[in-house]
């Protein structure tokens, strides 16, 4: 067992550098400070190896696109070749998180590989950064990236990156990103071929090995619920659509079911949540007093079964929008999940509220004042969790934007960040051009999770629910409050 550690720490170590590498050369600060991105490495028969996120929502979804990529290109598959993806509705989250994977080719036969998943700061819709509080399809919000190569036995496929190129509004951006990724990609497989040439066999069978233990670590933590079957139900809104989550937590033998039979249909508005993305909120909260402890890999994933009806809001038809799924439904998600643990007597200090959705907003440029409209993505505070001072597991390892950096490169001048009657409250005032503003604000029974004001020279604004219109110009101010946890 301490051999297979050793190998396989040499594995983790390859997947971790690639995701710390990543981070130090991107120029997207949803990369270098939210960490929205995972990196991970596959075996040849496409089982997960070993994956590191920040965030949860890639915890199936980096598998899932792997699977729909090679089923796509089956047969057609060579060394030299990288694939790209990014479709909410075979594998993934939301349209504007890109899946690129790096086959690797050992003497003639594929091993084990890398793959990197990011989310872009632009790829197309109707607004940028494909956060749209009002879309009820998904190209309002992004476009579909079907399977294709970016990269054919090694040589660049210049018009399918031009196609790329020609569909963000930051190009330059967006180029720098998928270059960012290949170096990451390239660098990982020359660390991988290095390591197999010492010992494939071992390797494989290291794998296996933390495999399973992943599996018996979780299937320990599963034994620890009652056995019978566990229930719960939330109720939340968007927009004029009230949504129920239902969920029935069944632990059997080797695995966990979770079944969300009763669930409301798909909607209207950007809630829906891509199956990936209502798997991984669903596993979080069980995960979550362990993450630190076991690896993520293959065996961890198939110990949980979770069962979602079709064309519902947690697994919707094509075309429905998903955008808001991750910011908003995932909390909800999360919170239904605990909130049936709980009902059922599990340990209070073992599965704590992970959830907590806040206030954030979306900045740009009014379209054709600059060359290319690149959107900041505003999210200068938390909610305190109701643990105590910090935020909930689900907000991730993602940074606060400092105050300095918020002068330095957008000219917003912080005036305030402080803690007062449970409420932290940021008060930016804008010092340089105007800004259009989207705002998101998650609701639940009849009441919204924390606020946002603006304060301009026509009117003063406290806005309470997700919104796209208003304007920030030269001198305006806008404050963001979060609740504790939000409204309980």
């Amino acid at each position: 067992m301490i051999e297979e550690q050793i190998q396989y720490s040499k594995l983790q170590a390859i997947s971790r550098q690639m995701g710390e590498t990543l981070q130090r050369i991107s120029r997207s600060p949803l990369v270098s400070q939210d960490r929205a991105f995972a990196a991970a490495i596959f075996t040849n028969e496409l089982e997960l190896a070993v994956q590191h996120q920040f965030k949860p929502e890639h915890l199936f979804a980096v598998k899932e696109s792997v699977a729909h990529l090679f089923d796509y290109f089956s047969f057609d598959i060579s060394d030299g070749d990288v694939l790209l993806v990014a479709d909410p509705y075979n594998g993934g989250t939301k349209g504007q998180s890109l899946t690129m994977a790096a086959p690797l080719f050992y003497q003639g036969e594929l091993v084990l590989f890398p793959v990197i998943r990011v989310q872009m700061i632009d790829l197309a819709g109707e607004f940028p950064g494909g956060f749209h509080p009002n879309a009820f399809e998904i190209w309002q919000e992004s476009m579909r990236i079907t399977p294709i190569k970016l990269y054919k036995q090694g040589l660049l496929q210049r018009d399918v990156l031009k196609f790329l190129l020609a569909n963000s509004r930051v190009k330059s951006l967006y180029e720098a990103e998928l270059n960012a990724m290949y170096a990451c990609l390239r660098a990982a497989q020359t660390q991988l071929l290095s390591l197999m040439k010492h010992g494939k066999k071992q390797l494989d069978h290291a794998i296996s090995v933390m495999s399973d233990y992943s599996h018996r670590r979780i299937l320990e933590q599963i034994k620890q619920f009652p056995n019978q079957d566990m229930h719960s139900e939330l109720t939340f809104n968007s927009n004029a659509e009230v949504i129920n989550l239902h969920v029935t937590i069944k632990a059997l033998k080797d695995r966990l079911k979770i079944n969300f039979e009763g669930t409301s249909k798909q909607v209207q508005t950007p809630v829906n949540a891509a199956l990936s993305t209502t798997k991984a909120y669903a596993v979080w909260p069980v995960l979550a007093p362990i993450a630190e402890e076991v690896a993520i890999n293959e065996g961890l994933l198939q110990a949980f079964d979770v069962v979602v009806p079709k064309g519902s809001v947690l697994a919707p038809k094509f075309p429905a929008a998903v955008g808001l799924s991750t910011v908003i439904t995932g909390h909800y998600i999360a919170e239904v999940i605990t909130k049936a643990l709980k009902n059922n007597d599990t340990a209070d200090d073992l599965y704590l509220e992970i959830h907590g959705p806040g206030p954030q907003a979306i900045l740009f440029p009014p379209f054709g004042k600059e060359r290319e409209t690149e959107p900041l993505f505003l999210a200068p505070g938390f909610p305190e969790s109701l643990q105590g001072w910090g935020p909930s597991a689900l907000f991730g390892d993602r940074k606060l934007v400092s105050a300095e950096e918020l002068e330095f490169n957008y000219h917003f001048k912080m005036v305030k960040r402080e803690q007062k009657d449970k409420q932290m409250i940021i008060q930016i005032i804008n010092q340089g051009a105007s800004f259009d503003v989207i705002t998101i604000i998650p609701e639940k029974a009849g009441r919204s999770y924390g606020e946002i004001k603006m304060d301009t020279k026509e009117n003063n604004l406290v806005l309470h629910g997700s919104t796209v219109g208003n304007r920030l110009n030269h001198g305006d101010e806008i404050a963001f409050i979060y609740e504790r946890g939000g409204h309980q």
